[in-house]
């Protein structure tokens, strides 16, 4: 049997690199071979660095036997539309077979993101592959945003992620009752020390820094995702810098997205002189786990970003949410798959670390598991009745927006218009969905 390992972050190498070492892939079957196949779903992918390549991968990528690249593959597609016909998928699978040299060994795949392509399209072209799933952020905590093919559900076996909120269990394939395996943390954190070791010279931006004055911010390019405009993203970052500040930090480390326009980073350099507060703009590309690492910084800055939450559960680290309030109720549609991590957000980064007592879980389990069912209730209807638990609790009024009105009334739950629906398809949606629980 060979394991194919799909992967197109480095944050999602890491966390491979760390299952492997703490045996998270391991089953009956030794396999002959592991294999890192690597996708770049960049808009443009002749821009993108190969991920291979960037500082500190080295050592990780050495941990499987052999590297392949799917752009390489199916050029000129790019991986987020491939899609290949059902009746060419058994000739396809033998020529990939042939070109990755595969032989007619079993294959188990390891895949990310298993709503959307390329791995909707990789399951399909290995009809007989089991199927895990290994999540990369805050995304696993949400419901699976789209229906995915029978044929590939029912051969899925695990959901490996990290735990970034200890206790949550996430709805990620909950539809298809696959139990969550969270990752090691202290495997998790050796890796990211490994990767620190290798890329502290090239560190020098925050080399003399003092973690206890020291904020570090984290951009999104939320202006790509339609979510704010390209000045109210400036205006965002000046906040991180405003609110850095207030807490007595005396330099704002600033690691930008990497499409991020080099303009508005100058913008923001000169902002921050006018704060009595200095502004250092990281260009090396590291997961921001390795600046945590190496700087321990005093506050953790951003919208709604993965790395806020590695801040809070695995290092101990403040993490405060700017401009994550509007964010929740800029987000459209409401299914938009970054709904769950923002409330996340919003409920979790208050500018604290403190770890939540069991009765704070179990009311953030509530609303997460609310908001997912309000989000894909075709998807997770087993939700239901936790949804109008949470929406007629008492909770409802401080959990409020979170929710669309027009949402609840169409679903016909607490809090929507009293005897209304949005017209008889509403009302039909509704019908149908209470006869398919019963």
């Amino acid at each position: 049997m060979k394991q194919i390992f799909l992967a197109s972050t480095a944050f999602e190498i890491v966390c491979l690199a760390a299952g492997l070492d703490s045996g998270a892939f391991d089953g009956d079957e030794v396999p002959s071979e592991r294999i890192l196949l690597l996708s770049i779903n960049s808009p443009i992918v002749e821009l993108a660095p190969d991920l291979d390549s960037l500082p500190g991968m080295a050592s990780l990528v050495a941990r499987f036997d052999r590297v392949l690249r799917l752009n390489d593959l199916i050029w000129p597609h790019h991986p987020s539309s491939w899609q290949p016909g059902g009746n060419d998928l058994p000739m396809l699978e033998r020529l990939v077979r042939q070109a990755w040299h595969l032989g007619v060994e079993p294959v188990e795949l390891v895949l990310e993101s298993p709503q959307v392509n390329p791995a909707i399209a990789l399951g399909r072209l290995f009809g007989n592959a089991r199927i895990r799933v290994h999540a990369d952020g805050l995304m696993c905590y949400g419901p699976t945003r789209n229906r995915i093919p029978l044929e590939n559900g029912q051969r899925m076996t695990t959901l490996h992620h990290l735990p970034l909120v200890p206790g949550l269990q996430p709805q990620l394939l909950s539809e298809f009752a696959i139990t969550p395996v969270p990752l090691d943390v202290a495997a998790f954190t050796a890796v990211v020390d490994e990767v620190t070791a290798a890329v502290a010279p090239l560190l020098g931006e925050i080399a003399d820094l003092d973690g206890d004055r020291t904020a570090l911010g984290l951009g999104q390019y939320l202006s790509r995702l339609g979510l704010v405009t390209e000045a109210e993203e400036v205006e965002l970052h000046a906040d991180m810098a405003r609110a850095a500040a207030r807490v007595g930090c005396e330099v704002l480390v600033f690691k930008p997205h990497p499409a991020a326009d080099v303009r508005s980073l100058d913008n923001l350099i000169a902002l921050g002189h006018g704060l009595g507060i200095e502004i250092r703009i990281l260009r090396t590309p590291v997961v921001a786990e390795v600046v945590m690492a190496q700087l321990r910084p005093r506050l953790v800055l951003g919208s709604f970003s993965t790395a806020m939450a590695t801040a809070r559960a695995i290092y101990g680290l403040p993490a405060l949410a700017v401009g994550a309030e509007v964010l929740l109720d800029r987000i459209a549609p409401y299914q938009n798959s970054n709904r769950v991590p923002v409330s996340l957000m919003v409920e979790l980064a208050d500018g604290t670390a403190d770890p939540l007592e069991e009765q704070q879980l179990a009311e953030l389990q509530s609303l997460i598991d609310a908001v997912a069912y309000c989000m894909v209730p075709q998807v997770v209807p087993h939700l239901r009745q936790r949804a109008v638990d949470h929406l007629s609790g008492p909770r409802a009024i401080q959990t409020r927006r979170h929710f669309k009105r027009r949402r609840l009334t169409a679903l016909g739950l607490p809090g929507g218009h009293p005897g209304r629906r949005n017209g008889w398809r509403g009302a039909l949606r509704h019908v149908r969905t209470v006869l398919r629980r019963r």
